[in-house]
């Protein structure tokens, strides 16, 4: 019955939206990206014939980052296998493509059922990886009566969304149970999915991926060179309403280190132009990356990183790090990479989508916990004026990263057993 009603929504809303189409499509290049492929119909040019691919499903950037290593390690040990990579978001989708060892990447199918079957069908996978928690009941039964291992890695279920989950609970303890195997973040996480009906032995704790990444990245090297003695604080992957607050927070310490530089970089790359117009309301000098000289990057007082792919370089650059989506209501993004740069790391309150290493880190003096502008300012100033606290909470963050190697062994391994 859960599977009728789903079915029955999706069919009815994709027939009245059918008519708006159109309108959507002339809204622009990023509206109409992959809209062929979103309807399952998938290019010639994909890999076609000899072994059977793998195909990866991670919904945006911080998901497709997470991958890289395992696509690398993929590559190392089944060289002939291609490498599928979808992704649900335009962002993620540009991204996905600089991948070293993707072989292409893809756009998700919606999931309606006719949609479904033509994409698996031209696809035609040997396994499908999913990555943090993407349940997609038609995706995931049509997967199963095709015989495809399904594969949940990095899986994350917060409180928030198992509440979600569980309005459907019929319909998503059918879809968990077409998963083969389910690679869960945390025992938190492996609770959370239990409860919501999936089968105990299909449950493992394999980590997240989103830690995988190697302590010392190549961006390390690319850095961007700073003026010794300039103090850069990184505000990465913020969000509408906590620019604001930044930039109050920004006002307050340059009262204190007037020669302070903020690198902010905006989540969502659609709100770029909306982020330039708030600093242009600002008293501060500013540039955007994309228009800047290399050579004079920390010129003004706030560079706007409106480039892709480029935030992990600025985060080794920097002095002090700020993790956005943290002082509004989004659940904050991911504080392992400015730790792997031995970064102090500030962050708001709403960190429930890290909410077991945000803990960690700031049990273990690694991190602290901000409310508001004023409270924001006073860490980030406290933290400017002794470089011997700033080197230990950034020593005490590479720690916590820890071992790369064993996470990727563990979601490797769940992988391999299937190909």
């Amino acid at each position: 019955m859960g599977y009728f009603l789903y079915n029955l929504f999706l069919t009815v809303s994709f027939a009245l939206a059918i008519p708006f189409a159109p309108f959507v499509l002339l809204l622009g290049a990023r509206c109409r990206e992959g809209w062929r492929q979103r309807l399952g119909q998938y290019p010639r040019s994909l890999p076609r014939g000899g072994a059977r691919p793998v195909w990866i499903h991670a919904a945006s950037v911080g998901e497709v980052r997470s991958v890289e290593p395992l696509v690398r390690e993929l590559k190392a040990r089944f060289p002939e296998r291609p490498v599928l990579l979808s992704t649900f978001t335009a962002t993620g989708h540009r991204i996905a493509r600089g991948i070293a060892g993707v072989d292409a990447a893809i756009f998700l199918p919606f999931d309606l059922l006719w949609i479904v079957r033509r994409g698996l069908a031209r696809l035609r996978p040997a396994v499908l990886l999913i990555v943090e928690t993407e349940l997609w009941p038609n995706l995931l039964r049509e997967a199963h009566r095709r015989g495809v291992p399904t594969l949940l890695l990095s899986g994350r279920l917060s409180a928030k969304a198992a509440r979600r989950y569980a309005l459907w609970r019929s319909l998503f303890r059918a879809a968990l149970n077409y998963f083969t195997a389910l690679g869960m973040q945390s025992e938190a996480d492996a609770a959370r999915i239990r409860q919501l009906g999936a089968e105990p032995g299909k449950i493992a704790i394999t980590g997240s991926l989103k830690y995988a990444l190697p302590r010392v990245s190549a961006a390390a090297g690319r850095a961007p060179a700073k003026s010794p003695g300039k103090p850069v604080w990184v505000a990465g992957s913020s969000h509408r309403g906590e620019e604001k607050i930044l930039l109050e927070a920004f006002g307050l310490a340059r009262s204190r280190f007037p020669e302070l530089s903020l690198v902010l970089a905006p989540r969502h790359p659609e709100r770029f132009d909306e982020v330039e117009k708030l600093l242009r309301q600002s008293p501060f000098d500013f540039q955007r990356k994309s228009r800047a000289r290399e050579q004079d990057l920390f010129g003004k007082d706030i560079l706007l990183l409106d480039t892709l792919g480029e935030l992990r370089e600025f985060f080794a650059a920097g002095d002090v790090a700020f993790v956005g989506g943290s002082l509004v209501d989004r659940g904050g993004h991911n504080i392992a990479e400015p730790a792997r740069f031995h970064k102090p790391i500030l962050f708001g309150p709403n960190m429930g989508n890290f909410e077991l290493l945000a803990e960690r880190m700031k049990d273990q003096g690694a991190a602290i916990e901000v409310c508001g502008a004023e409270d924001l300012a006073r860490a980030l100033v406290g933290l400017l004026e002794d470089s011997e606290k700033r080197r230990q909470m950034g020593a005490a963050a590479f720690q916590i990263v820890g071992d790369h190697g064993l996470t990727l062994q563990r979601n490797f391994s769940l992988v391999e057993r299937f190909l």
